[in-house]
């Protein structure tokens, strides 16, 4: 009870913060916030009891220094981040008690409040600028017991016994606050340090993930290349099974792979993943595919009426969050009888837009957690306890992936655990079915938009340079297309590339990114500084088994017009570049 309602008493120092603001921050603005009060109290008692005492001397000063301290409170509750408020709350604070010092106060003792000064001045402004004013008010203090007492006769007079206990106390007071000023400063270090060693290894595992994607896509893309060419030949029932069966299995580990980059890095929304959907048809088709679960789950799925019947977005991703939050809900749900209820509404927005919150409800339990190490010494602010027990639920309920893929976006994710049932809730933004595939087409079609007019040309009559140092990839490529176009050219790096695209005309140019001698986002570049002088535009695309959002960014940014990643079907890869030999404006 005691631990509750002092935590209730300090929580209202802590300032309001966002969710950037580390514990540090927060530290010094409580320390910043409870002494200014404190003070304020204590420099206010004494200056109506010296007022009582009628002793003007004490009381004039006091009153004013206790205005002060009320000023900058209000000030710095406000904004406890500006340098201004911390210099004029720490000159307040050794103004006080050098006047404690000098005067004595109403008891003759009150230059015992020195001892704090230390503390205040490294905790607040480190051990370099702390020392400085710590030592400077040793200084006011040396020079009281030596020059001023002897010379100023109503000043406070200390005895040799005083002064030296005194500047003792103030010394060791001192060093414990150096001492635990450092503690706290290689503690913040060994945090930084870990922070550091943590985001070089998130680092180092994006760059092997991103060596493992690109060395399994490129043989991928030979696999599924010569299982879609198998597929039109002539074979027998029997053999078109097990082709199938290859195929199928080839996607899946596609998948896979998919999976790896989603999960390793910021998932961005692609516009070749938006579609124009009804929701209430794709949530019903996500919940039938649970239809088989044992035991028998019971689901209920309503929307607001406000929400578009046709909805322009990225329907894969919210079907792939929904499915996340489902699975990890039976695999967590003990109940013989398990529901989930599904509530979607519109929440206020622009009118084009459509901003849905996702409403899941179960009757799965979760006990609330403990801070670390059970202790109830009451040192956890309530807002950090919440946010401990969210990223301990996230991890217990392996959402963590989920909850990436939708704070990318912008958006969020929340849990809230109560004693019969659990809520999950999570936005996503839409486009209003009405009107929106033009906006989209507009969108689309505009970066493939060039600054000049080019004739447009059938596959039939296309000549196309084809940059690749892989003799395979080669090989599979020209499978795909030699039936559709009329003649293929090879590279076999960005530097033959120049040199073949300065000795004839091509319609489009697909290139690769990773090659030796010079590479496809150099050659690419290479290729717009000739045109720029020329005023003419040749189509490229770039083919690559990077498949990280920043790759195609990089791609299109060298000046590709098109981007492709492996492994990709021979269909998608002909539709890209018709559009690009298609007519432009």
């Amino acid at each position: 009870m005691i631990t509750k309602f002092c935590n209730k008493i300090i929580s209202q120092f802590i300032p309001d913060q966002n969710e950037q603001t580390n514990m540090e921050t927060d530290s010094r603005g409580l320390l910043i916030n409870l002494s200014n009060f404190l003070l304020f109290i204590i420099v206010l008692v004494e200056g109506i009891i010296s007022l009582i005492n009628e002793d003007l001397v004490l009381a004039a000063p006091l009153l004013l220094f206790s205005i002060f301290f009320a000023i900058n409170f209000f000030l710095t509750s406000r904004d406890e981040q500006d340098e201004r408020f911390k210099f004029f709350f720490i000159f307040m604070v050794w103004l006080t008690f050098s006047f404690f010092i000098i005067t004595g106060g109403n008891s003759g003792l009150d230059g015992v409040w020195s001892i704090f000064f230390p503390f205040f001045a490294l905790f607040i402004y480190g051990r370099r600028y702390g020392s400085l004013w710590a030592l400077g008010h040793l200084g006011v203090i040396l020079l009281h017991f030596a020059i001023f007492q002897p010379i100023f006769p109503w000043m406070k007079e200390y005895p040799l016994s005083q002064q030296i206990y005194f500047g003792s106390a103030y010394l060791v007071a001192f060093l414990l606050a150096y001492a635990f000023q450092f503690v706290r400063s290689e503690v913040a270090l060994e945090k930084d340090r870990m922070i550091l060693e943590s985001e070089n290894q998130n680092k180092a595992q994006e760059r092997l993930i991103n060596k493992l994607s690109y060395e399994i896509r490129t043989p991928l893309n030979n696999i599924t290349g010569i299982l879609d060419i198998m597929q039109n030949t002539i074979m027998n029932d029997e053999q078109r099974d097990y082709i199938n069966t290859i195929h199928l299995s080839t996607n899946n580990l596609v998948n896979v792979i998919n999976n790896l980059v989603v999960s390793s890095k910021s998932h961005h929304l692609e516009l070749n993943q938006v579609s124009t959907f009804n929701l209430y048809t794709i949530l019903n088709n996500t919940l039938r595919l649970f239809s088989g679960e044992v035991p028998k789950i019971r689901f209920s799925l309503s929307l607001s009426a406000d929400i578009p019947g046709t909805l322009t977005g990225n329907n894969i991703k919210t079907k792939q969050i929904l499915l996340n939050i489902i699975n990890s809900i039976l695999r967590n749900n003990p109940h013989l009888k398990r529901f989930i209820t599904i509530e979607v509404e519109r929440l206020p927005g622009m009118p084009n837009q459509a901003e849905l919150l996702f409403r899941m409800t179960t009757n799965m339990t979760l006990n609330p957690l403990e801070p670390a190490g059970g202790t109830d010494d009451g040192f956890y602010n309530h807002k950090d306890v919440d946010r401990i027990n969210n990223s301990r639920i996230f991890n217990h309920l392996e959402l963590g992936v989920t909850l990436k893929i939708i704070e990318t976006e912008g958006h969020y994710l929340k849990i809230f655990p109560g004693r019969d049932t659990t809520v999950f809730e999570f936005t996503q933004s839409f486009i209003n079915g009405t009107g929106s595939s033009q906006l989209l087409d507009n969108t689309i079609s505009s970066r493939k938009t060039k600054t000049v007019n080019r004739p447009g040309v059938e596959l039939k009559d296309a000549n196309i340079l084809l940059v690749e140092d892989n003799f395979s990839n080669q090989q599979i490529i020209i499978l795909y297309l030699k039936h559709v176009i009329k003649r293929i050219d090879v590279a076999f790096n960005g530097k033959e590339a120049l040199e073949k695209f300065g000795h004839a005309r091509y319609d489009l140019i697909l290139m690769d990114i990773q090659m030796p001698i010079m590479d496809g986002i150099k050659a690419t570049q290479k290729i717009r500084e000739i045109e720029a002088s020329t005023g003419s535009h040749t189509p490229i695309i770039a083919v690559t088994a990077n498949a990280f959002p920043e790759d195609k960014e990089r791609c299109l940014a060298s000046g590709a017009d098109d981007y492709i990643s492996k492994p990709f079907q021979p269909e998608e890869l002909l539709q890209k570049i018709s559009e690009n030999l298609s007519t432009t404006v």
